[in-house]
């Protein structure tokens, strides 16, 4: 949930120390109104949306319904499982606040992608990526490795336990485990080996209770030199339809003005019929979302951040199109800084192809970005 800050020594140049403010404050949400073009995504996240897309290939455009004594819901899995809750269950994470949302994005790339999975068996899974973009440096190729178990959580419907490898051209690593200790206790680990060091680790650990969760994070802890970041989160439902809870962050590294800093947001997620309002606010940063589904194939959403210190914000409006019968998808999605941007994806049957299309532009900068990707397996 936060940036990977390395250590700084004690005396450094005034652009140095800038560039550590930066990334001290996009920990903290404050360079997200207008940092970047908000539709980045790692190929870990687009692995694991790659994992539940075929976990759910079998189903009816609105899935089954959940069979837990404690939620009763209907789960839409084309987004991202947004689940419209009949009585009191489990809120889910804090972290998933904003997913559906999010999910709902077009995940934006340049050049030309192919990646080539094959499945060895019902648990384990092969694969590369090759990804070429508009300058040789950005030429990467990557292999990957999935093991997915056949136990299937009750509430959160994931299946368990999830290994999730990666290795580059370079031999840099990125691991991410998932298991379910217990029925209310789930653990989950990713870390990241550069050049032979270890860059960035973290330990999730989550409780879900009859009408709460729990979580709590550790990134990068040093404890011989008492460094590290710290999250803790609750979330809880008080009624069927609205959810509260709060998120605190506590960081401490030598790049941090006094040497440590926290961060209190407090959370919220409303649920009625087809749609759903969350909302994250803190003394800093303000995020407000809002997703809607329009029949059985149409689903739209609307983002807001702002920078409170910097009174700065941007808007986004997004929807996504889905037709499973005929295997196709389109997001597309405009902000208030003049990009439009879109990602198209078509089945090719019967071959076991997925063609996509991405394309980007900027009207302020008139620049333009194309995509084509293939996915094969």
């Amino acid at each position: 949930m936060g940036n990977v800050h390395p250590q700084q020594p004690e005396h450094v140049d005034p652009v140095q120390s800038n560039m550590d403010k930066d990334k001290f404050y996009r920990f903290f949400g404050l360079r997200m109104a207008n940092e970047g073009d908000g539709y980045d995504i790692t190929e870990q996240r687009r692995l694991e949306i790659h994992l539940e897309q075929k976990q759910h290939d079998n189903l009816d455009d609105y899935g089954k319904p959940s069979s837990g004594a404690v939620n009763r819901s209907t789960v839409i899995p084309w987004l991202g499982g947004l689940k419209f809750v009949e009585r009191l269950g489990n809120p889910g994470t804090v972290a998933e606040l904003h997913r559906r949302c999010h999910d709902m994005m077009p995940q934006t790339f340049d050049g030309f992608r192919l990646n080539v999975s094959r499945a060895l068996g019902n648990y384990l899974t092969v694969g590369h990526s090759l990804h070429a973009g508009n300058r040789p440096q950005t030429i990467d190729c990557q292999f990957n490795c999935s093991y997915q178990g056949d136990q299937v959580h009750e509430l959160s419907g994931e299946s368990y336990p999830l290994l999730i490898g990666e290795m580059d051209a370079r031999g840099n690593i990125t691991a991410n485990l998932m298991h379910f200790i217990t029925p209310c206790w789930r653990t989950k680990l990713t870390a990241t080996i550069l050049d032979s060091v270890v860059q960035n680790s973290r330990l999730f650990i989550d409780y879900f209770g009859e009408d709460y969760t729990c979580t709590c994070v550790l990134s990068n802890i040093d404890v011989m030199q008492s460094m590290g970041v710290f999250v803790a989160s609750y979330l809880q439902q008080v009624t069927a339809q609205l959810a509260l809870g709060v998120d605190v962050i506590y960081q401490r590294e030598d790049i941090v003005p006094g040497g440590q800093a926290a961060l209190v947001s407090a959370v919220a997620r409303y649920q009625q019929d087809n749609r759903q309002w969350s909302a994250m606010l803190s003394l800093h940063a303000l995020e407000l979302c809002y997703t809607q589904i329009y029949g059985e194939s149409l689903g739209a959403s609307v983002q807001l951040q702002a920078n409170i210190l910097k009174r700065q914000a941007i808007s986004r409006l997004c929807y996504h199109c889905h037709m499973p019968r005929v295997g196709f998808s389109f997001r597309g999605g405009i902000d208030t800084r003049g990009v439009i941007s879109a990602v198209c994806e078509k089945r090719l049957d019967p071959l076991p192809i997925l063609l996509q299309i991405s394309g980007k532009m900027n009207h302020f900068s008139s620049r333009f970005r194309f995509g084509l990707g293939l996915i094969l397996g």
